[in-house]
């Protein structure tokens, strides 16, 4: 992605990276939550993989928010 993000990684739905790195900086923190805002890899799937290293190396390189604060419920 570094190289072109402007490059389609979904073909079938024409999807950029840069459009799958711009919805993981508005609050995606999924694959799953990618697919739904931009309908990336859900025609033939063969991205998925792209898209799960895109995710991934966005949540590894992204700022953590210390207020941020989960509730478990046992």
């Amino acid at each position: 992605m570094a190289n072109n993000p402007g490059r389609l990684v979904c073909l079938c739905n024409h999807v950029t990276a840069k459009e799958i790195v711009a919805v993981l900086h508005a609050g995606a923190l999924s694959t799953a939550d990618v697919q739904e805002f931009t309908s990336a890899g859900t025609g033939c799937t063969r991205c998925v993989r792209e898209i799960d290293a895109i995710v991934e190396n966005h949540l590894a390189n992204a700022a953590k928010d210390p207020q941020l604060r989960f509730d478990f419920e046992f």
